[in-house]
């Protein structure tokens, strides 16, 4: 029970980690020792003050800095579950995750706490916690100055619930994806391990906190400094550029569309960047056009493509060799980890043979507990019912030479910069206007390494319908799965059961387009 919750060993931390900066962010530091205090002095809030129990929700609507991590530090020590919302997301959808959760309380700056009560369409509010912006990470001060502090982190056990990660849903309406404080616990010892990292790594985090931010842990597990990238400052390459080199960054982790622009764009040959000896990619399939573009930007490097999901998180992970093969044409998914066991299986769960495309199932103890209030997908996203199992929905095989390589998704899930999102959920929100009969959303490359969505309305009224259309979207979802064209037809084009023909609307609206969604063959 000693290794839980995950944040843990920051109660008994080596005394010459007292001093060392855990976590840094251009605005500040916060070192081990006030990390440590604000943790057990707000989880004494949370608990006495609050109320909050073991399992109980707790939601965090902040800017991505220093008071949301040791919020989230102390919720977890509290024995709570934490789930993240985007900071300035859509209200409506920002509501809809709210009632679903019924958090214990809501902490939030003052400014969205006014824009989800009036615009989040909830019956009614949570009890909110308002935590002022401050750039020095001290917004918490005046809270903790009555705060009785625990001693220790309360017990939970390891299939406890410890946060819960929110992504696009086929439904409209976002599906929660249950962690366990073993999955973070186990997946946080797997990076640890993989990157092999020391409390002599700085690590940038580039990742939001309403994901999995699973790096926010690793300074609790290794000793390590996390320099907390903001939202503004990672869109903007060559300041997160200069910012790695001033900081002298190890190790770097982000999307593969992020390092994408960090190499294009981050003006790299201006900088010293010999410090990094890392860099990986996660979120999204990682092209052999930008491995050779990472290897020749960062020669010092170890080049590494994680694969995995929120409810699967780095099932596999492919490290680059160096030379690379000149006849390389594809990155394969990489080596299966110890803390899981992968399948490729049918539709009715049994193994395909070798060299045949399946669906990738993971079994493992890093496997989503399930969905939150939704005990009909967890099912069906169980292999033959193992409670350890979780079928991605993404399709590979096994090459000639023993690789896996990905196929594509059997479903209409896409990584839109970085981000796993359901079409489903696009189309669902078009439909809501009332002029709209039906509407069909698809994938199409916008550029090299970049997708962009198009979508198709069918409706008897097309005056100023896309105008209307694009203020539902902003309302609806977040930025990046906003369509970045909209068209309205008087009729989609239908298959003979009634259903939308879905490649013969891709080759109507751009032609030789093909179908963007791999089935099975």
């Amino acid at each position: 029970m000693s290794d839980y919750p995950i944040v843990r060993p920051l109660v008994n931390q080596p005394r010459e980690w007292a001093s060392r900066v855990a976590f840094s962010a251009t605005a500040g530091t916060l070192n081990f020792a006030a990390l440590r205090q604000t943790m057990l002095g707000f989880a004494g809030w949370l608990v006495r003050e609050a109320g909050v129990r073991p399992g109980d929700r707790v939601a965090l609507c902040l800017p991505k800095g220093l008071e949301a991590l040791q919020a989230i530090y102390a919720i977890l020590a509290a024995g709570g579950a934490y789930v993240g919302l985007q900071f300035r997301g859509p209200p409506g959808r920002l509501g809809a995750i709210i009632a679903s959760i019924e958090p214990r309380v809501l902490l939030t700056t003052p400014e969205m706490s006014r824009q989800i009560a009036a615009e989040g369409g909830l019956p009614r509010m949570p009890p909110v916690l308002h935590i002022e912006e401050a750039p020095d990470g001290r917004g918490l001060e005046t809270l903790l100055r009555s705060a009785v502090p625990l001693e220790t982190t309360r017990p939970v056990a390891p299939d406890d619930l410890a946060a819960i990660v929110f992504t696009s849903g086929s439904t409209g309406e976002p599906k929660g994806v249950m962690r366990s404080h073993r999955s973070m616990v186990v997946n946080g010892r797997w990076h640890v391990k993989a990157e092999n990292m020391s409390p002599h790594d700085v690590r940038l985090g580039a990742g939001g906190l309403h994901y999995i931010a699973q790096n926010l842990f690793f300074p609790a597990q290794a000793g390590c400094r996390n320099h907390l990238l903001s939202d503004q400052e990672i869109m903007f390459p060559e300041l997160v550029a200069e910012i790695a080199e001033r900081e002298r960054a190890t190790l770097w982790a982000s999307t593969a569309t992020a390092l994408r622009l960090l190499i294009e764009q981050g003006d790299l040959g201006r900088r010293d960047l010999s410090s990094l000896r890392v860099v990986r990619s996660h979120g999204e399939a990682f092209s052999i056009d930008l491995l050779r573009a990472a290897m020749a930007a960062f020669p010092q490097a170890d080049i590494k493509s994680a694969y995995g999901s929120t409810e699967a998180p780095n099932i596999t992970s492919f490290d680059a060799p160096r030379p690379l093969s000149a006849d390389m044409r594809t990155v394969p998914l990489g080596p299966v980890q110890p803390e899981y066991e992968l399948l490729l299986c049918d539709e009715a769960g049994d193994e395909v043979p070798v060299g045949e495309v399946g669906e990738i199932c993971a079994i493992g103890p890093c496997v989503t507990l399930g969905y939150w209030n939704d005990p009909i997908l967890t099912a069906a996203k169980r292999l033959n019912g193992r409670p350890d199992s979780y079928r991605t929905g993404d399709l590979a095989f096994y090459g000639a030479d023993g690789t896996l390589q990905f196929v594509g998704r059997k479903d209409q899930v896409v990584k839109l910069r970085g981000h796993r999102f359901d079409l489903g959920e696009i189309e669902a929100a078009l439909k809501r206007h009332p002029a709209v009969r039906d509407a069909v959303a698809f994938a199409r490359p916008i550029e090299e390494g970049d997708t962009g969505i198009w979508a198709a309305v069918e409706s008897a009224a097309p005056a100023g319908l896309e105008r209307a259309l694009r203020q539902l979207c902003a309302e609806r979802l977040p930025r990046f799965a906003w369509p970045t064209r909209i068209t309205v037809l008087a009729e989609l084009p239908r298959l003979p059961n009634g259903k939308v023909d879905r490649p013969q609307l891709q080759n109507q609206l751009a032609p030789g387009a093909g179908p963007r969604v791999v089935a099975r063959p």
